[in-house]
């Protein structure tokens, strides 16, 4: 196994960063340098970075070359609370072109788009130097969750692989990619069937796909692959889910958490919280009014250190986070999926998950409509453990804490939007 991890670490890597014109061999090195830094190591390197993202902001991208001016700011002097909160809604009221820089070199840029779960795709430039550390500080994270190039892994994904180069790789790095389409007992059948013939040592799917397949594969027999590790991405990881993946799989999960313009964030190998790669980027954590907390829960406000085509500089993830002593300790989940009361009561995702995991018997999954007018609607799949008493049971519990009109709808299924993510609670507009 250590033969196979030197020859695709060492050959195998960079020869495809040669193909593609990356550096993630690179990085990966270089990575694996920075963790033996100290803290004040980690913040002036930090510094560097940012003072020389701030100038070229201020000389290349049209957006920051306005906000410098116009708010008679020095690049070389600000500092990263004196430049603007941006979002998505920002941008494209901008205009994209506004946020990219006029003379980065084509050639050294690509196209990147969201995975739209915020229900908000959009398309922007990533240098090809930010994608090379991205892809390295992912592989690190990987590495010290057990993963060695080489490994056989399996990666369970919407659509199939576009392009000759992209299924090459799969096939050197011995990655075995599986499309995810429907929800049906023969689509989850043969998936568990293929996991049972490729046996990988790890698994990367987004929660829903990989929670659907645990909870099919708890209820049949006849599949026995245990993988090293599950690792979960994209999506928000109920403390549900989470169990019922673990129960049918028989492994650990490891967590992560990532969008544009923000540095990878995993849980860490013993589960005490998640490791932000402050190599690659630099995260905020802000409360409703915009300052720093480090207890509580937040939203996640982050800056890209490396992408210079299309700077991402205090960017508003519309992510929450909960926060202990300054480390992120739970992944809430967008904050369009968490439900605000009156009152000024925050309950997201794990609230409700934890609530029909010990609380009511017999609901496989749910679904939370608020609707236009105040009322809101769950929506639940049921087993035969449920009782008819219990729909007035979650109405008479979640009435006075949300504060307004409940109704408990039964259906037979919640379906995944087009990118293979649930959204769990839906806002009509």
């Amino acid at each position: 196994m250590q033969s196979m991890a030197f020859l695709h670490e060492n050959i195998i890597l960079p020869l495809s960063d040669l193909l593609q014109g990356e550096q993630v061999h690179k990085y990966l090195r270089l990575l694996k340098e920075a963790e033996g830094w100290t803290p004040a190591q980690m913040k002036s390197f930090q510094q560097e970075r940012l003072r020389e993202l701030m100038f070229y902001a201020a000389t290349e991208v049209p957006f920051y070359r306005d906000w410098f001016h116009d708010h008679k700011l020095d690049p070389q002097t600000a500092t990263l609370s004196q430049l603007p909160i941006v979002s998505k809604t920002i941008m494209r009221q901008e205009g994209i072109d506004r946020f990219s820089a006029k003379h980065f070199p084509v050639k050294q840029r690509i196209t990147s788009r969201s995975s739209g779960s915020s229900g908000e795709p959009f398309s922007y430039l990533v240098s090809k130097k930010a994608n090379s550390v991205n892809t390295a500080a992912k592989l690190r994270t990987w590495y010290q969750a057990g993963y060695r190039l080489g490994d056989i892994y399996m990666k369970i994904a919407n659509g199939e692989r576009q392009g000759k180069l992209k299924k090459w790789q799969d096939r050197i790095n011995r990655c075995v990619f599986v499309p995810f389409y429907s929800i049906d007992d023969v689509s989850l059948r043969n998936i568990l069937d293929t996991i049972e013939k490729e046996r990988p040592l790890y698994i990367r799917s987004y929660p829903a796909p990989i929670y659907l397949l645990a909870r099919y594969r708890n209820s049949h027999t006849g599949f026995s692959h245990t993988p090293r590790r599950i690792f979960t991405t994209g999506s928000t990881l109920s403390e549900a889910h989470r169990k019922e993946i673990e129960r049918a799989f028989g492994c650990d999960i490891i967590d992560s958490y990532s969008c544009e313009g923000t540095p990878n964030t995993y849980e860490t190998p013993d589960h005490d919280g998640y490791h932000v790669c402050g190599y690659y980027g630099i995260i905020e954590i802000l409360d409703n009014e915009g300052h720093p907390i480090t207890d509580g829960i937040g939203r996640v406000v982050s800056t890209d250190l490396w992408s210079l085509a299309h700077p991402f500089i205090r960017y508003d993830t519309q992510d929450l986070v909960e926060v202990r002593n300054g480390k992120i300790i739970r992944i809430m989940g967008r904050e369009s999926d968490a439900y605000l009361t009156h009152g000024g009561e925050t309950y997201t995702v794990h609230n409700f998950s934890h609530y029909f995991l010990y609380d009511i018997q017999g609901v496989e999954s749910y679904q939370i409509v608020h609707h236009r007018d105040g009322r809101i609607t769950f929506n639940i799949v049921t087993n035969n453990e449920f009782e008819s008493i219990e729909k007035q049971r979650i109405v008479d519990y979640w009435q006075p804490k949300l504060g307004t009109a409940i109704s408990v709808n039964i259906v037979d299924s919640i379906p995944l939007m087009h990118n293979n993510k649930r959204q769990t609670i839906i806002h009509e507009p």
